[in-house]
């Protein structure tokens, strides 16, 4: 049913996965797939640029939102109020409005590091303070005697990643009643992305928002078709916002300042919420296959350079910590095997020594990747 990942769909594609570096370069990094996203896509938007279908459509982007509260039902167990959902043009968008609305310059605001790199750049550019609550460095849990002691009386949100991004956890019962107890002490605004929450590979995803009764009234749910479908460029996310605080301010803006979804991307959306329950099933084999092929090329070939075993997400987190290249891993690989992954370090302190791969591609690139890592770390 997935149509595969070559080079010759890959060199010709204009996004800067593989156009940012050159031709020699294979490119692992950025979170976009090889593989093309499910047909139902294109046969959407295809029709609406053939018959010049480009005027004011705002029927189409209201049927994002029950879009996205049934699919959430089918495939997680949750039914969003579909009310209290709201389109944005990027899952980063709704969170930078959160922080904008409902925190003030010199807040704390809680991550769970090594965490995806541009929520450490919003934090900073709006001038939030960073809380970084590290996970533990064995088993990439979240300790809560570390977030307890972490929280003082200017912290004023958590932000959670679930699954996490880039360490592919699907964080337990225990770990989301810490977070809870510690909102509901101490008043804090819970955002949790959850893009990643449709491709899991061995633990299913539970949505907070279904999980513990202590974040009822302060919890932002993040969620978009953007990860699951590669469908980023679309420009297109919802947030469920059940927070009365952060939707009296959403509403008191001017109606245009954050900008909506485009007749385009909110056809494209929707078709992959309604057409693309079975292309996900076969996605999440594929992905399970790639991830065993990765591990067990490492293992066999390059005994020393280890991988977190992800529960979700098409990454792997790479520890190059025994090898001559752990000064800077990326950019020896990239200088000199011709591999680009994403610097650990980006992803905070304890990413020193690591890298990440991104894995949704075929199993010839995924073979060749190796193979140059292999050679290099052998050199």
């Amino acid at each position: 049913m997935l149509e595969q990942a070559t080079y010759e769909r890959v060199r010709n594609l204009r996004g800067i996965k593989w156009r940012r570096y050159g031709d020699d370069v294979i490119s692992a990094w950025v979170a976009d797939m090889d593989i093309p996203p499910v047909k139902a896509v294109a046969e959407a938007m295809i029709p609406i640029l053939q018959d010049g279908d480009l005027g004011y459509n705002i029927d189409l982007a209201a049927q994002l939102l029950p879009a996205y509260a049934a699919w959430q039902d089918r495939h997680h167990g949750w039914n969003p109020d579909v009310e209290r959902l709201r389109t944005f043009t990027g899952s980063l968008q709704a969170l930078e409005a959160a922080l904008w609305l409902r925190t003030d310059p010199g807040d704390g605001i809680v991550v769970f590091s090594p965490i995806y790199f541009p929520f450490l750049n919003v934090i900073e550019q709006t001038k939030r303070r960073i809380v970084d609550v590290r996970l533990d460095d064995e088993t990439w849990r979240l300790d809560a005697d570390r977030l307890e002691s972490a929280i003082d009386s200017t912290t004023r949100m958590i932000l959670f990643c679930q699954p996490h991004n880039p360490i592919g956890r699907v964080f337990d019962e225990a770990e989301v009643s810490a977070v809870a107890e510690m909102a509901e002490k101490h008043d804090l605004l819970v955002v949790t992305d959850e893009i990643w929450g449709d491709l899991t590979l061995t633990t299913p995803h539970r949505p907070l928002a279904t999980m513990d009764e202590r974040l009822k009234g302060r919890l932002i749910t993040l969620g978009s078709a953007s990860k699951t479908f590669s469908l980023a460029g679309l420009r297109c996310a919802v947030a469920h916002i059940d927070d009365e605080r952060l939707t009296e301010k959403l509403d008191a803006l001017p109606m245009h300042l954050l900008g909506s979804s485009s007749t385009v991307s909110a056809a494209g959306t929707l078709a992959a919420w309604t057409h693309g329950d079975e292309w996900v099933a076969s996605m999440r084999d594929h992905l399970r296959a790639r991830c065993e092929q990765l591990q067990t090329r490492l293992a066999a070939d390059l005994p020393e350079v280890t991988m977190t075993s992800p529960e979700a997400t098409y990454f792997g987190w790479l520890d190059f910590r025994r090898t001559h290249i752990a000064d800077d891993p990326s950019k020896h690989l990239l200088n000199e095997a011709k591999v680009a992954l994403s610097p650990g370090i980006t992803f905070g302190a304890q990413g020193a020594g690591h890298a990440r791969i991104n894995f949704a591609t075929s199993a010839e690139i995924i073979d060749d990747i190796i193979d140059r890592i292999v050679e290099l770390v052998r050199r």
